[in-house]
Parts: structure tokens; sequence; C-alpha cells
């Protein structure tokens, strides 16, 4: 079971978990505030598929982004286009990520390869080119809801787009970027959220 290790050192991983998003919140706020909403969007999509671990999972949301700890902060905000070398440092975090908490050893295993892939494209053609089920399946759905909140809140290199336009970009790329069960589920999910919050109007 995934993150079956978590509660032995439950208490400890908390621990470390606040200092890193503390140094991330102090290093780049942009990127803090993105992996709060990741976390808490992982945790509710989590809970929605029936996860029994739905608040690990949401450790795993919120420092899926730690390897920006190690990108200077004027290339995370760099307005211009990236040069290649650029580019590929900012494609870094994610083995950064992996790294920092792996020496830390107080996370599992799935969390570390979790970070590391969590940029892998369903066909393949991600940062480290492991494609469709060979992907954990944590980092499949955090693929999904990194690029849904990316898209939907903008960072400094793209601007927001309205709900059904980010929608549709997930629908249009199943099976190309994202995993097409977790894209189909994940829509699910947000007809229901955005159903019952219509309700309460």
């Amino acid at each position: 079971m995934i993150f079956k290790e978590v509660e032995k050192i439950n208490e400890e991983l908390l621990e470390e978990t606040y200092t890193l998003v503390t140094a991330l919140f102090h290093h780049c706020l942009d990127t803090y505030m993105h992996s709060f909403r990741v976390g808490d969007e992982l945790y509710a999509f989590s809970n929605f598929l029936g996860f029994s671990n739905a608040q690990d999972i949401f450790v795993l949301g919120l420092l899926h982004d730690i390897g920006k700890l190690k990108i200077p902060y004027s290339l995370l905000n760099k307005t211009t286009p990236l040069t290649e070398s650029e580019f590929a440092e900012i494609r870094n975090h994610a083995d950064y990520g992996k790294k920092i908490l792996y020496k830390l050893d107080v996370f599992p295993p799935d969390y570390t390869m979790c970070i590391k892939y969590h940029h892998e494209n369903f066909d393949g053609s991600g940062y480290f080119g492991i494609a469709g089920k060979e992907i954990p399946l944590l980092a499949r759905m955090i693929r999904v809801i990194d690029s849904y909140d990316t898209m939907l809140n903008g960072r400094i290199y793209q601007h927001t787009k309205c709900h059904d336009v980010v929608v549709h970009e997930l629908l249009s790329n199943k099976g190309i970027l994202y995993d097409p069960d977790i894209v189909d589920r994940f829509i699910q999910f947000l007809s229901k959220r955005f159903t019952l919050q219509a309700t309460r109007i």
C-alpha cells in the first residue's frame, strides 16, 4: 500500500515538512502558494477516489515542487524567454526534490519517486522518459492537478485561463500528457464539486 511507512514516522515527517515549506515560503511565494493549492486539490481528489491516506497524500502534493528551493529565485521568476540551459535547470527541480527528501531520510521512497516523476507525460515525452503505468499513480495524479492549477491560476510564465478552457486542455491531452483514466475521474470530481457549490448559492 502506498505510504504504508508513514504511520511509523508521522511526527518527524510533519516536522520536516513544516521546515521545508517554511523555506519555500521565504524562497518563492508564488511556488509556495501553488504548492498549497496542489496539495489541497490532491487531498480532495484522493478523498473522492476513496484513498484511505488522503492526509499523507496532501503532504506529497505540498512538497511536489520542493526541488525549486535549489533553483535561484531570479530564474523561477524570469519573465523573458528561458535559454536552453535555463530551461534545463528548471527541469532539474524534479530530481532536486527527490534528492532533498531522500537525504532527510524520514520520507518513504514512494514520496521521493512521485516527486521525481511528477512531470512525466503519459506518452513518454516527459522529463525522464518513462510512460504510462510505469509512472507512479500519485505522480500521474499530480501531473494533472499541477497543470490544472497552473492553467487556472497562472504563473510568471503563463496567463490564467478560464475553467472551461482548462478542462478542454486536459481532455485534449488525454493519453499524451495525462493518464486518460485520471483525467476522466478528475473531470467527474470537478463536476461533482461545482454542482455542490452551485446548490449552496
